[in-house]
């Protein structure tokens, strides 16, 4: 099982929340690095 939160001053009462079951530490945190890097490919230069 993972869990990450994802908090920001304006909504610190209620955090965006993803969990479910992870094929391991590394794995889950190897995905959610991956697709954090997709994202900044949206961002402008």
């Amino acid at each position: 099982m993972f869990l990450i939160a994802f908090t920001k001053k304006r909504y610190a009462g209620t955090p965006l929340v993803v969990q479910g079951p992870g094929a391991g530490a590394d794995v889950t945190a190897m995905g959610v690095f991956f697709e954090v890097v997709k994202l900044l490919h949206y961002l402008p230069r």
